[in-house]
């Protein structure tokens, strides 16, 4: 078993300077066969956890990157979002999600689409909707947004937290048959109102593609490198109910949850991370843990 921070392959214009922010590529069929359950039968038992020390939790912060490659100050929030993560390694995650008007698709450079079902439900919670502009652990309400100038200043008040809940994970990634066997335990320390689910969400980095940057001369760069992409999920954007606390956890409650997922081949494997992405009654996003493929 691992905590959050130590894998185990066993198989991310500006706007509203107060408030808000500031407008990417499409997948022309984001809908792909999944399995949501765990394949016991095939896999054997799914691993057992110890509940985790509180001492031993790590809370991460989850810096959501509303995104486009038609955004010409896209590019200067991903350095941000970026310099966010390897300033505090560990306990960032990073999603850029490609979503409004400037991730349309063209008959010119932009012919990529990397738009999501996922990424448009989360860019239609937002109370406004431009590019870039950013979620920190959606503090606020899955409607609240922040302008990528402070993106880090929240992150760091929310790594400053004490977490709720101590997660720890297993995976196995089984290429003979195109599935990804994933295994999340949580530890409360805290009562957590419910409903609380969980998303794994698959991102996908070292993309290269075209990407309009103001900054850039000229300003569309054939070979713009995009990281942390959202590709899908296992269960949707807002996941399921985390096991036995769905409902909402008390102080010493543990919960699992395990799914077999069948892999979408144009993803390279190599590249990818998965996100499980905990939230509560409010969406806030109470912890999250990273694996990565590679």
């Amino acid at each position: 078993m691992t905590t959050m921070q130590r894998p185990l392959f066993y198989g991310v214009i500006l706007f509203a300077l107060s408030v808000g922010a500031i407008g990417c590529d499409e997948i022309e069929d984001p809908v792909i066969p999944i399995t949501t359950n765990y394949l016991e039968e095939v896999y054997g038992e799914a691993p057992n956890f110890e509940p985790l020390p509180q001492g031993d939790a790590v809370k991460r912060v989850l810096v959501e990157d509303f995104t486009a490659h038609q955004c010409g100050n896209c590019p200067a929030a991903g350095v941000i979002a970026e310099d966010i993560a390897a300033n505090y390694a560990d306990r960032v995650s990073v999603m850029a999600i490609h979503a409004g008007n400037l991730a349309v698709t063209d008959d010119g450079y932009f012919d990529t689409d990397w738009t999501t079902e996922e990424g448009d439900v989360f860019w239609d919670q937002l109370d406004f909707q431009a590019n870039p502009l950013g979620r920190i652990n959606r503090i606020g309400g899955v409607g609240a947004f922040w302008p990528p100038a402070q993106w880090e200043e929240q992150a760091v008040n929310e790594m400053a937290i004490d977490p709720a809940v101590g997660l720890q994970y297993d995976y196995e990634w089984v290429p003979a048959n195109g599935h990804l066997n994933l295994h999340l335990h949580g530890t409360f320390y805290e009562d957590v109102a419910g409903p609380i689910q969980v998303a794994w969400l698959i991102l996908e980095s070292h993309i290269i593609d075209y990407q309009l940057d103001y900054s850039a001369d000229p300003e569309v760069v054939e070979d713009y490198e995009f990281n942390h992409v959202l590709r899908g999920s296992v269960h949707g954007a807002l996941g399921i109910g985390f096991g036995d606390v769905a409902g909402g956890a008390s102080a010493g409650d543990v919960a699992t949850q395990s799914a077999t997922f069948t892999w979408d081949e144009t993803w390279v494997v190599d590249n990818a991370t998965v996100l499980a992405v905990l939230s509560d009654a409010n969406g806030y996003v109470v912890n999250v843990a990273e694996i990565h493929m590679d």
